[in-house]
């Protein structure tokens, strides 16, 4: 599918990846909403940099752990927009042993990795079928396939994504392209301190940034012939 003119909604695009989607999408000549929960300001400065792009882009707030919210924001973008790419790359991320995890860390993984992105999926989705095209790309985690200790919460939640992908894919077929992006080492979490651990185990000893990310999405996005697919961007963790 070709990129230039097409409008893609792109969740949690204020910051790291999300941002890095949004920006090289409008190099592509595509238009962007851009969504995030509390980084207003962090959004307004990604929307200045896409419209500067000569594409249209806008902003929309949305608490992902929130049905509601994930309804409104359904509303409030198709009021404005028909989107033709659904990028699903909002994410909670943080460490809890097994034996702390309290049913609502259950509760925010799932709301947020696979609630908000199925409602997302469907509403968008079934518009995309109706028009005959789109794109929906899930951006799930590495560690789905193959899970490290203190992060089984936020692993099985992104495992559900790779079901729901698949599932979507043959729900939206032969029209709607349905496909997940798997990373790894991208960029260090900004409160990680030894930034060469997690790279020990990572066969290209290097962080990947997030353009890697962008070069797999865009791959899925022009591609008439992938959908239900997993494409690893995360260095060779998963054969280390």
């Amino acid at each position: 599918m070709e990129i230039k003119g097409k409008t893609a909604l792109v969740t949690g695009a204020a910051k790291r990846i999300g941002r890095t989607l949004a920006i090289e999408l409008a190099k592509s000549g595509c238009n962007v909403v851009i969504h995030y929960r509390s980084s207003h300001r962090e959004a307004e400065i990604v929307k200045k940099e896409v419209e500067e792009l000569g594409v249209r882009a806008f902003t929309v707030q949305a608490d992902l752990e929130n049905t509601e919210d994930v309804f409104k924001l359904i509303k409030k973008v198709k009021n404005v927009v028909s989107v033709d790419i659904l990028i699903n790359n909002a994410s909670v991320y943080y460490p809890i042993p097994i034996q702390d995890i309290r049913e609502e860390d259950i509760d925010k993984f799932y709301s947020v990795h696979v609630k908000a992105p199925f409602f997302l999926s469907r509403e968008f989705g079934m518009d995309m079928y109706r028009r005959g095209y789109g794109r929906i790309i899930n951006v799930a985690d590495y560690s789905a396939i193959r899970p490290y200790p203190n992060y089984t919460a936020y692993t099985i939640s992104k495992g559900a994504m790779l079901t729901l992908t698949r599932a979507l894919a043959k729900e939206f077929a032969p029209y709607v392209l349905v496909n997940a992006v798997l990373p790894g080492p991208i960029v260090p979490p900004q409160d990680l301190e030894d930034k060469d651990i997690p790279l020990k185990k990572t066969v290209l000893k290097k962080w990947g940034g997030e353009v890697e990310v962008w070069k797999a999405v865009r791959y899925l996005i022009e591609t008439d012939f992938t959908t239900g697919a997993f494409i690893p961007v995360e260095g060779g963790r998963l054969i280390y």
